[in-house]
This record gives structure tokens, sequence and C-alpha cells, in this order.
């Protein structure tokens, strides 16, 4: 029973921290920043200008 909660802990994280750094390593040499998740949902980052952002319509 330990062996088998412990395997199945031990796939998990290995699993999820393959795909983690994936998805890390294609933000940092993509050119549109987009990882995994973005396009899996079909969405993309936008960036926007500090400079421009009016912050008393953010609250």
């Amino acid at each position: 029973m330990v062996l088998r909660v412990f395997i199945a802990g031990l796939m998990y994280g290995l699993t999820l921290g393959i795909v983690a750094t994936i998805s890390f390593f294609m933000v940092i040499f993509r050119q549109d920043k987009r990882s995994l998740h973005d396009l899996m949902a079909a969405t993309y980052v936008k960036r926007l200008d500090p400079v421009k952002v009016d912050s008393s319509k953010l609250i």
C-alpha cells in the first residue's frame, strides 16, 4: 500500500515536472511567449505599455 502511494506520487511529480519544464522553456524561447495552456485554450499574450495604463481604472 505504501509502495503504491509512493510510486503514484513519484509518477505524478515526474509528469507534472516534465510538463511544467516544457511550458517554462516554451515561454522563454517562443517569440510569441505562448505556453502549453495558451496553445490548448487558443489564447494569446497581450503586452501593454505600463506608461499608458490608467491606474484608476484597475480597481
